[in-house]
């Protein structure tokens, strides 16, 4: 077995034995049941800051088209998979046949959908001065917290009938939030969050009286999000690609940051990129395997880093 996996294996054992540990774990892909907009909501956060592929499954299946987009994934390199939802979302069968298809799989959940937002900003996000809360049960806020959150690139966390509850607290605290983006006409939780020295900006839902002429469904959501999800992927699709003909690589604005540090310092170390730039060193990493890839950058073992410079002109 490589080194690679076994030093993975034995980080996802550890983060499943010590929860309160924030997960160091490069994530490939990030699985979510399709059906729940508690879970994707949180979930495209974090994928959509991170560059992170999001896959909807069912609850004990996993459909010939998702499992052919997989096993894309996998035939690239990706190996390490997050499933965000306890088994009663997708069940052990599904994380059973994950694994069969060669992917390295943790799962992250809490017993209800507030602490599994929780979890999900202490243990992936580890700190962020913002953060987005909207109410867990309106689905009308999850589209708008999902765009801020995106934009921001903060994690989202829920109010449980207009209240802060004791998990979104512990969140808030141990993440270092000080600034909230509050999706909600709740006062009092406007209140909390102010009387513990947070920064609040207050975008109220619509007024019940609104809200009980044109509800907002689980499937009107649940088809919104859908094809937001198609114009990401497509988006990212096209950021990935390669031009044969002209031999030219397109690439993200946060790419050709990377590029622009490498041109000026010539060749340049990995773990340093952290500090010269405001990614993540999960992110960095993906950033520099699929500019790898596409043969823009060669790295080198360095030490404990890996010494990278520019392969192609640019």
């Amino acid at each position: 077995m490589e080194i690679r996996k076994i030093l993975i294996i034995t980080i996802l054992a550890l983060t499943a034995i010590l929860p309160s540990v924030q997960a160091i774990v490069d994530y490939d892909v990030i699985v979510v049941r399709g059906d729940l907009p508690t879970d994707y909501t949180i979930a495209s956060a974090y994928a959509g800051a991170e560059d992170i592929p999001l896959v909807f499954v069912s609850p004990d299946s996993i459909e010939p088209q998702i499992r052919s987009e997989l096993m894309g994934f996998r035939n690239i390199g990706y190996q390490v998979m997050l499933i965000i939802g306890g088994e009663s979302a997708i069940s052990t069968s599904v994380e059973d046949d994950l694994k069969e298809m060669g992917f390295i799989v943790n799962r992250l959940w809490d017993w209800d959908r507030y602490g599994t937002a929780a979890r999900v900003a202490i243990e992936l996000w580890g700190e962020s001065p913002e953060v987005v809360i909207t109410e867990g049960e309106d689905y009308s806020g999850f589209l708008i917290a999902q765009r801020i959150a995106l934009e921001k690139r903060v994690p989202i966390l829920f109010l449980k009938n207009s209240t802060i509850t004791e998990q979104t607290r512990n969140a808030l605290r141990k993440i270092g939030a000080k600034s909230v983006t509050l999706i909600s006409s709740s006062e009092s939780a406007e209140e909390v969050l102010k009387s513990s020295g947070m920064t609040v900006e207050n975008i109220e839902m619509l007024s019940l009286k609104e809200s009980a002429k044109s509800p907002v469904t689980l499937l009107d959501f649940y088809l919104v999000f859908s094809l937001g999800v198609i114009v990401v992927m497509a988006a990212i699709i096209v950021h990935r690609s390669r031009n044969e003909k002209g031999g030219i690589v397109v690439m993200t604005e946060d790419e050709e940051k990377i590029i622009e540090i490498i041109k000026i310092h010539g060749k340049t170390e990995q773990n340093k990129l952290a500090n010269l730039t405001d990614f993540s060193k999960p992110r960095i990493s993906r950033m520099l395997r699929s500019l790898e890839e596409r043969g823009v950058i060669e790295r080198e073992k360095f030490k404990k880093t890996f010494r990278i410079k520019l392969k192609s002109k640019i």
